[in-house]
């Protein structure tokens, strides 16, 4: 058995100084960290779609007492249905977002609240792995970069940490499951520890079996991720144990199963086989595409030079490389790359090729990278001093700028679907039928929304980045009180018909909300 050795990170000279300046610019991320993650919550970024279907759940479970999504019924009554959202993400973040609702009354800051302490948990948590696998200035960085995470279009971990989605909770679980994973690997060598191990292997499996809960996507590679190192372990490293090989798999995969089978009971067999075969759908739509389209534009989505200075690929090879050794540090490299490595290969040749879809990856990749840009930096000091400093500017620029660009989100707040809302509740009875696909609207108002059908949704984002078929939705055939058309139905076109213009008049808009009544 190869006994725990300490990551191999380059020596840096250690003194007061240094520690007190370590100390200083831990503390000032973290503050920015906090300040960017509260300010203006519940108008920056301004809620959407999936947002706002996520936030249905926990409002029926409060309200009525169902696990399931809600919407009305053409004859004005409401129906449940337990698909779409009620799978989208799970119980790890309807359950504390319901619990929230009934303290604190049902609100948008509300379910936000929640995951912005998930954010808290993912950046301390992915602080403490970096530090915990290259050393605490690495860490520094990786702290840094994981604020950094977002490029000029797309969202980071500071955005996605202040809507209630399923990534950042997912990304806390798996950093929590890799510092579990991490301790119990550091215990296999010594005997008298053998308790602890055991205990810490079935808490990274617990960690890893609960980002699978959380999120679907996880499935995909979490699994596959822990089968193959524990294969490697045993042909290869030889650095861990068969209790560490088998306890976080074997957890983890306990943890989905027994979701499956609380669904199961739930829901009943039909709805539950209903719920899969919508996946399974789900999975044609987005999941697995195999599209060259989809290829090429997530390809230049990780290449492209505002996601991390175009380090994603580098910093992913430089891991695999450091993974050769056969230590126990080797093999903690190994279980980042297959991480990493699978998640991306996943994002580039079989999905939809949405950056969304990418962003666990991207998030684990912050500390791969720091650890690239620290040796780097450290390399080049010794070498060539000039290109060190070069090095430690373009560091800092590729840092700096994603987080003054996720700063004028937080200060540039929209609140125009709370000030739609408040139109709603003034101008339009609660008993009326709003047609719309607009699912936010149905957490700041208790109007009753009459939504397309679930099934639909997956065809409509399909068409729109795959240029497919276009979708028909005969929305009219209900003739509905009132339409609003905002971001996603304008999006998708379904309410671009005959009908609309023939039988509706505009009586409102604020932002992207347009309130259409029947004539």
């Amino acid at each position: 058995m190869i006994h725990p050795e300490a990551h191999s990170t380059p020596h840096l000279q250690t003194t007061s100084m240094t520690v007190v300046v370590y100390r200083i610019l831990v503390a000032t991320l973290f503050v920015i960290a906090a300040l960017l993650a509260t300010i203006n919550l519940p108008y920056a970024p301004p809620t959407w779609f999936d947002e706002g279907s996520h936030l249905h759940v926990p409002k029926t479970l409060v309200q009525y007492g169902k696990y399931a999504d809600l919407s009305a019924t053409p004859d004005g009554n409401i129906e449940f249905r337990y698909h779409g959202p009620t799978v989208g993400i799970g119980p790890t973040v309807v359950l504390p977002v319901a619990a929230a609702y009934q303290v604190f009354g049902i609100g948008l800051t509300q379910g936000r609240l929640v995951i912005v302490i998930y954010f808290a948990i993912a950046l301390v948590a992915g602080y403490t792995l970096a530090s915990r696998l290259y050393g605490r200035w690495t860490a520094l960085i990786a702290l840094a970069l994981l604020l950094a995470s977002r490029t000029v279009n797309y969202e980071g971990l500071i955005e996605y940490g202040r809507q209630v989605l399923g990534e950042v909770p997912g990304v806390a679980f798996v950093f929590l499951g890799m510092l579990a994973w991490l301790a119990a690997l550091r215990t296999a060598a010594q005997p008298e520890m053998r308790r602890a191990h055991w205990t810490w292997s079935v808490l990274a499996g617990l960690g890893f079996g609960l980002a699978l809960v959380t999120k679907n996507q996880f499935v995909l590679i979490i699994p596959l991720a822990l089968a193959l190192i524990a294969l490697l372990d045993w042909r290869y490293y030889r650095a861990g144990t068969w209790t560490l090989r088998l306890i976080p798999l074997t957890v983890a995969i306990g943890c989905f199963a027994l979701w499956m089978a609380v669904q199961f009971a739930l829901l009943g067999p039909g709805t539950f086989f209903e719920n899969l075969q919508q996946t399974r759908q789900a999975a044609g739509g987005a999941i697995f595409v195999f599209n060259l389209r989809s290829t090429l534009r997530a390809g230049y989505y990780l290449l492209r030079p505002d996601l991390f200075g175009g380090l994603v690929v580098p910093a992913l090879a430089y891991t695999v490389w450091r993974a050769r050794c056969r230590t126990s540090q080797g093999l903690s490299e190994a279980l980042m790359a297959l991480i990493i490595g699978l998640w991306l290969a996943w994002f580039v040749g079989a999905s939809l090729g949405w950056p969304r879809y990418a962003f666990p990856a991207v998030a684990l990749s912050a500390l791969t990278v720091a650890r690239l840009a620290f040796d780097t930096i450290v390399w080049l000091r010794r070498v060539l001093p000039v290109a060190a400093t070069v090095a430690a500017t373009y560091l800092i620029v590729i840092i700096a700028l994603p987080i003054a660009l996720t700063a004028r989100v937080v200060f540039t707040p929209d609140d125009s679907a709370q000030q739609f809302a408040a139109y709603l509740n003034a101008n339009v009875p609660e008993t009326a039928i709003i047609a719309t696909w607009e699912p936010e609207l149905g957490v700041l108002t208790d109007h009753r929304y009459l939504y397309p059908p679930q099934a639909m949704l997956d065809r409509a984002v399909r068409q729109k980045w795959l240029e497919g078929d276009p979708v028909r939705y005969d929305w009219y055939a209900t003739r509905p009180e009132y339409l609003v058309v905002g971001s996603f139905g304008g999006y998708t076109g379904v309410f671009e018909t005959p009908e609309l213009e023939r039988h509706y008049i505009r009586v409102a808009q604020i932002g992207t909300y347009t309130l259409f009544m029947h004539r």
